[in-house]
């Protein structure tokens, strides 16, 4: 198994070695690590603390792409762990033109590969696969 953290999220592949590509907010659509915006501020930022109290930890929706190594194989799955509570949406492009790939969404956070290099599904696919993730 090979797996990646990224921004407190751990992806676990069970097959093939995932490559992080993007990880983009949507709540506001700005990259989380850029803080030039702090540079400027003349005074204390005491008054942005955060002043939650419940304990709870809303997690805002994130855009994230992943690139899934050639070695991805049938029924392979990714999980994520860590920093969210479940994948919303999801879409995949192989990088073979006549591959089909099917995900089956197995549960809040696993998501289960179906890999065919041919329409009659009679040979399975190893070609890399973009995927591309709404996650919260």
């Amino acid at each position: 198994m090979a797996a990646i953290t990224h921004r407190g999220i751990t992806y676990t592949a069970s097959a093939g070695t995932p490559t992080m590509n993007i990880d983009l907010p949507l709540w506001a659509g700005v990259d989380q690590d850029d803080t030039d915006w702090l540079t400027a501020y003349p005074g204390a930022l005491t008054s942005f603390a955060a002043r939650q109290t419940d304990g709870t930890n809303k997690r805002q929706p994130r855009l994230v792409s992943i690139t899934l190594a050639a070695d991805v194989t049938e029924g392979a799955t990714l999980t994520l762990s860590g920093q969210c509570t479940k994948i919303l949406s999801f879409i995949a492009q192989r990088a073979d033109a006549t591959a089909n790939v099917a995900i089956v969404h197995t549960s809040d956070l696993v998501l289960t590969f179906d890999m065919e290099a041919t329409a009659d599904g009679t040979t399975d696919d190893l070609t890399a696969m973009e995927l591309w993730l709404i996650v919260s």
